[in-house]
Order: C-alpha cells, then structure tokens, then sequence
C-alpha cells in the first residue's frame, strides 16, 4: 500500500509523461535538443573558449548528464542526482552577459530542430529559470 506522498508523486510523474507526450517531447527529442545546442555552444566564439577550458575532451560524458538532467526535468524520473552549481562556479571567465548568449542559442536550437509550442515554451521557460539561477548564485555578492 502506497503513502499519500508516494500517490501524489505517481501522479505527478504521471502527469509529467502525459505532458510531455502532448508536446512530442521523448527521449530522442531531447537527445537532438542537447547534441543540437552544444554544437552551437562549442562553435560560439565567446563560450565556446569557456566550455572547453572546463570540458576539454570529456563532452559525451557532459552530453549524456545534460541529456539525463532535462529527462528528469521533462518525465520527473529522479534519474539525475548531481549537483551543477559547483561546476559553473569554476568558470572563472564566464561574466553574467554570457548568459543571454546561452540563453539565445538555446532559443535558436528549439527553432531549429522545430519545437513544436508547448515543447519550446517548456524548454525556454526553464533554461531561463535555470540561468537566471546560475547568475545569480554565481555573481551576486549581497552587501555589494
């Protein structure tokens, strides 16, 4: 017999699938979004430099966590478990006006490979929370 909490997260990864399903958001979607994006961000002459000071050769490994890690924001699957703020905190040559670049080629990459709406709307709506987040925790010093 299942807890309350435990029906309500059924429900919700339920629901998760179900949306997700609507807007034709699977697996290979966001594989192509992931593969598509970092294509433009590796060629981007500003970040670019900045990913791969940090990446270096190791991208299929950051592929496949950036793969995992809109999965579990898209089906609610609990799959990834990291923890991306220490990360992006060693960019030391990152500014907080990179992030509109990132932000833009985002955009891009869901006109290019055709988000359907809901899709794009899902996507960009959270890859702006997300890098709202990272510059905020990554440049704000209160008190300053």
């Amino acid at each position: 017999m299942s807890t309350p909490n435990e029906r309500r997260l059924t429900q919700a990864r339920q629901a998760a699938l179900e949306a997700a399903e609507r807007a034709g958001i699977d697996r290979a979607f966001i594989s192509n979004l992931v593969e598509t994006f970092y294509g433009h961000i590796r060629r981007d002459e500003r970040l670019g430099p900045i990913f791969e000071q940090q990446i270096g050769d190791n991208w299929e490994p950051h592929l496949a966590t950036m793969k995992t890690f809109w999965g579990s924001l898209v089906f609610h699957d609990g799959q990834y478990a990291g923890r991306p703020m220490p990360a992006h905190l060693r960019l030391k040559d990152a500014v907080p006006e990179d992030f509109q670049i990132w932000l833009g080629l985002f955009e891009r990459t869901l006109d290019e490979i055709d988000a359907g709406e809901e899709a794009y709307r899902f996507f960009l709506e959270r890859a702006d929370r997300i890098g709202r987040s990272f510059q905020m925790h990554m440049f704000y010093a209160p008190g300053e």
